[in-house]
């Protein structure tokens, strides 16, 4: 099943891969500091690539620490997480997949057709006044959260069959210009 606009990512051309890793998704899971350790380093990485270095670093971090968080935690224990992060012409393209149990699979998919509809601004602002200690509200936030901070687009391919999740966040590059 495919939610949001998936297609979209695949017209685009002339891209650069700038960074690419595979991590056990296990490894995540145990000690969840690597979040942000996974996250900042692809930031630091591949800020380098912008003019306006800092904000470079601080966007792409914010957005991949958002999405590894949410995809290690509902991985299963043996899945490989591959995170990607890829420039194209004007865009910031973040992919990460990997492979989740079906419970997962269907709160991904659900979270991600509440974010394609409706009125975001008022979704994310629910979220915030909601009960953040009831974990579901907290594993929505962060993805609510960079599709209003930074305009993220956010699509996904999920298998029910075997489990598989391409989850992608598509940002315009002027996110970082300000």
């Amino acid at each position: 099943m495919t939610v949001g606009n998936f297609q979209e990512t695949e017209q685009l051309q002339d891209g650069q891969l700038l960074a690419r890793l595979t991590l056990p998704a296990q490894d995540l899971q145990l000690d969840w500091r690597r979040f942000s350790l996974v996250a900042n380093y692809l930031a630091e990485y591949s800020a380098y690539h912008f003019e306006q270095k800092d904000r470079a670093e601080n966007l792409i971090s914010s957005v991949f620490y958002e999405l590894i968080e949410r995809l290690a935690s509902s991985s299963r224990r043996e899945a490989r997480l591959d995170i990607r992060f890829s420039a194209f012409a004007g865009w910031l393209l973040f992919e990460l997949r990997s492979n989740f149990p079906a419970e997962e699979l269907a709160k991904l998919r659900e979270l991600l057709v509440e974010l394609q509809g409706g009125d975001q601004e008022a979704y994310y602002r629910r979220l915030l006044a909601a009960d953040l200690e009831a974990g579901a509200n907290r594993r929505k936030l962060g993805l609510a959260m960079v599709a209003h901070d930074y305009q993220a687009r956010l699509s996904g391919q999920l298998d029910s069959g075997d489990g598989s999740v391409v989850l992608r966040a598509l940002v315009g590059e002027q996110e970082i210009r300000g």
